[in-house]
């Protein structure tokens, strides 16, 4: 039995189904504007799924962390002060918010179904911060492709510049 205000076992956060099968973490709208506004770059529809899936990829890593925080103090339940949220994450969080866009968590637990299930389950207040986080996530995303690439005005979906900037986010998140 689950104790109120927590995802139980029935509403576990990931259920195996297909990678893809989802959809994204959000509108490709929502997408642009976050480049556009945080990080003066333009985008195409193949940089979508990309930043989906680094965005995605690096939101379970820091799911993780905090399930193990979660462990190491004798408990299933992941609250949301164990995520491992650094000050630099607690400003883009903030200017994702200021972007206005408000992202919705289903889409975020779809996404994150794709990955193996955690052992712990999610606490609401922990569950309902994902599509900030989620947010805060794309907007350090985005202006790591303004510091990497300044002269950059279009993604054009460039493998190269994904890659860098890929690695460069698995360095620092």
């Amino acid at each position: 039995m689950t104790q109120p205000g927590r995802i139980g076992e029935d509403d576990h956060l990931m259920d195996g189904a297909e990678v893809g099968s989802h959809g994204s973490l959000m509108t490709f709208d929502q997408f642009e504007d976050i480049f556009r506004v945080a990080a003066s770059i333009g985008v195409v529809r193949d940089d979508f799924h990309r930043f989906d899936d680094v965005v995605t990829g690096k939101l379970y890593d820091l799911l993780l962390v905090a399930q193990s925080d979660a462990a190491a103090q004798h408990r299933h339940v992941i609250e949301l002060t164990d995520l491992p949220i650094t000050r630099g994450l607690q400003e883009n969080i903030g200017l994702f918010r200021e972007l206005g866009p408000h992202l919705r968590v289903d889409p975020i637990l779809a996404r994150l179904a794709a990955y193996p299930p955690l052992d712990g389950v999610l606490a609401v207040d922990t569950r309902s911060g994902l599509p900030d986080i989620t947010g805060g996530l794309g907007v350090a995303l985005a202006r790591t492709f303004r510091i990497v690439y300044p002269e950059l005005r279009t993604l054009r979906a460039r493998t190269t510049h994904w890659s860098l900037v890929s690695t460069l986010v698995d360095l620092y998140l």
